[in-house]
């Protein structure tokens, strides 16, 4: 009589729980269990993350992949987003922005919760750039300092282009966008990559990986974001126009750049990544990084500011030293179109694979085609609550 087991022991059971799938088809079981136990837990380790592709063109429907152990597929569809911009995600949360009113929404594509922000009304004429009818955000980037469901303090910041002031920053509970002014440090270059890192630390890459710089972020109130360190990156790391992604795992800071050598028999270019270890310094010290081939039982997932690892050791049929990432087939590219395609490289020996689609009888490798202003994000299902 599994039904008749009593609430405490079904619910000890589910602490033990590290999959999101097993810990819902438990709650499946029956009614007894599913109330015995919460719909969100507290307890899972980060999940495998799913793909999801942000749609800028119509209709602006995103679909998500989501990675099994020995392919890809299963599209799910999303919510319409229309008029919305993901300019980055953290923690499992969109940050989408209304190019249009200037309106910003932070959106957890799992439970459908939405937390509506401030219009981005600080911004003067001379923060934006014309295009076409009227004026436009030049949005660079944006993260989240903490995880929304588990810090009530936590911090939104908003990085734009080739204006005066550089980023913006919102504190749970503020009622408007604070401008942010660094007097001691101008960085003149366009920003590459930034991640939160620490507590409430961000971590950013600028130019062609040419300078780090450190963030502290102040939850206020009002929340700001100030320039704690900036400095050259060493030289070990190379200078390139290519991707290059800033990732923590298992609370390392590491950089994944990315070269092209890696020529296939078609003709077509796929890119291999190099891996550093970096040691965020401070104002009297350098920043120091090492190159390393080995980085364990992790498994790093690349997008721009929201790539992430997971321990292989908790998701069966995966290896760890791998890396995945999200790249355009340079042969099928028409005007404003690209096809994408997943792959997967192997730090050890780099070689790299194309992830095949598992509803594919033959496993062909599984492609897509988007229009070039697409997103291709890697996004962990974040099952808790924001509203709890």
């Amino acid at each position: 009589m599994w039904a008749g087991l009593r609430s405490q022991l079904v619910k000890f059971t589910s602490i033990f729980f590290t999959s999101v799938d097993d810990y819902l088809r438990f709650r499946a079981v029956c009614k007894s269990w599913r109330s015995a136990v919460p719909h969100r837990p507290d307890h899972l380790p980060t999940q495998l993350p799913f793909l999801l592709l942000v749609s800028t063109s119509e209709p602006r429907i995103g679909a998500a992949f989501r990675l099994t152990a020995a392919s890809a597929g299963n599209v799910l569809p999303l919510p319409n987003r229309a008029n919305r911009l993901c300019i980055g995600t953290s923690f499992g949360w969109l940050i989408l922005l209304c190019m249009k009113d200037r309106l910003i929404n932070l959106f957890n594509p799992v439970t459908a919760e939405n937390i509506r922000l401030p219009y981005l009304d600080v911004l003067s004429f001379a923060d934006v750039v014309s295009e076409g009818d009227g004026p436009v955000i030049v949005a660079e980037k944006a993260v989240l300092s903490s995880d929304p469901t588990l810090d009530r303090d936590f911090v939104a910041v908003l990085f734009t282009r080739g204006v005066t002031i550089r980023w913006y920053t919102w504190r749970h509970g503020d009622e408007s966008w604070t401008a942010n002014a660094n007097f001691l440090v101008q960085i003149t270059v366009r920003m590459r990559d930034v991640v939160p890192y620490d507590n409430r630390t961000l971590c950013a890459i600028y130019g062609e990986n040419d300078y780090w710089a450190v963030l502290k972020v102040d939850p206020g109130p009002p929340g700001r974001a100030t320039i704690a360190a900036c400095y050259a990156m060493p030289y070990c790391v190379p200078r390139t126009y290519y991707p290059s992604y800033l990732v923590v795992a298992a609370g390392k800071l590491l950089l994944a750049a990315s070269h092209y050598d890696n020529w296939t028999a078609s003709g077509n270019i796929i890119p291999e990544f190099r891996v550093f270890r970096l040691e965020p310094g401070d104002i009297s010290r350098p920043a120091v990084a090492v190159e390393v081939d080995d980085i364990h039982d992790r498994i790093l997932f690349l997008s721009p500011s929201s790539s992430m690892s997971v321990s292989a050791e908790d998701f069966f049929g995966f290896q760890g030293n791998f890396i995945y990432f999200v790249n355009k087939d340079e042969r099928d590219e028409l005007e404003n179109w690209r096809v994408w395609q997943i792959v997967v490289q192997d730090l050890e020996t780099d070689e790299t694979n194309m992830v095949a689609d598992s509803k594919s009888p033959n496993q062909r490798r599984l492609m897509w085609r988007a229009h070039q202003s697409d997103v291709a994000q890697w996004v962990p299902p974040n099952l808790r609550s924001c509203n709890r």
